[in-house]
Formats: structure tokens, C-alpha cells, sequence
């Protein structure tokens, strides 16, 4: 009888580790499921960071851009007042004690003698003479 005992107990301990020690087929996709749903997070909050320092880097490049078009707007506003300031000469006074602004209207009147200025002598007239 103590064989058969002894045969008994061996084999429920055989049965018991074989068959009750690792989890089921439910907790191992469970597992695995958990498993990937970790690495998809990752890599979702890998991808909103470089979105969120892409954005910042968009943000500053946009605010360098502005800074930089609002000193070149100030840089030709003022290149274009001092060439305005270049162009205004000051008033000369003429033979007559009148001044000029400069115009060629002024250029182009008969001067002293009934001469006319050299801007008149080369126009072709009506005739070709």
C-alpha cells in the first residue's frame, strides 16, 4: 500500500506542476496588449514633443522674422528721408535774383541774347531742321 501511496502523490504533484503554473492564453494577450499599448505612448510622446519644439523654433524664427522686417522697414525709411534731404538743394539764385527750384522747365528757357539753352538744340522739330 505504500507504494501505491507513494505513486499517487508523485503523480498529483506531476499534475499540479504541469498543468497549473503558467498563466492562460487570456492573460498572456492581455499581457502583450499592455505591452504595446506602453510603446505606442512613447512613441506618441516622443512625436508631441519634437511637435511642441517645432512649433517653439516656428514661433521664434516668426518673431526674429518680425523683428527683422520692422528694422528694415526703419532702415529704408530712413535711407529714404535722408535721400529726400540729398535731393532738396538748396535754393540758388539766378542772374534775375530769383530762385530755382531746379526744375528743367527752368533749364530750358532762352537765356540772355535770345540763345537758347543747349537742351533746345538738340530736340527735332516738326520738319527735321
Amino acid at each position: 500500500m505504500r507504494k501505491v501511496f507513494v505513486f499517487a502523490l508523485t503523480g498529483g504533484m506531476l499534475v499540479l506542476v504541469s498543468c497549473g503554473g503558467g498563466p492562460s492564453a487570456e492573460e498572456k494577450a492581455a499581457a502583450e496588449q499592455a505591452r504595446l499599448d506602453s510603446i505606442k505612448a512613447a512613441e506618441q510622446a516622443v512625436l508631441d514633443a519634437l511637435a511642441a519644439e517645432a512649433e517653439a523654433e516656428a514661433a521664434a524664427a516668426y518673431a526674429a522674422g518680425q523683428a527683422a522686417g520692422e528694422a528694415a522697414a526703419e532702415e529704408a525709411s530712413a535711407a529714404e528721408a535722408e535721400e529726400a534731404a540729398e535731393e532738396t538743394p538748396a535754393s540758388p539764385v539766378t542772374k534775375g535774383g530769383k530762385p530755382t527750384d531746379g526744375n528743367k522747365a527752368d533749364q530750358n528757357k532762352v537765356t540772355k541774347g535770345g540763345k537758347s539753352s543747349p537742351d533746345e538744340k538738340n530736340k527735332v522739330t516738326k520738319g527735321g531742321k
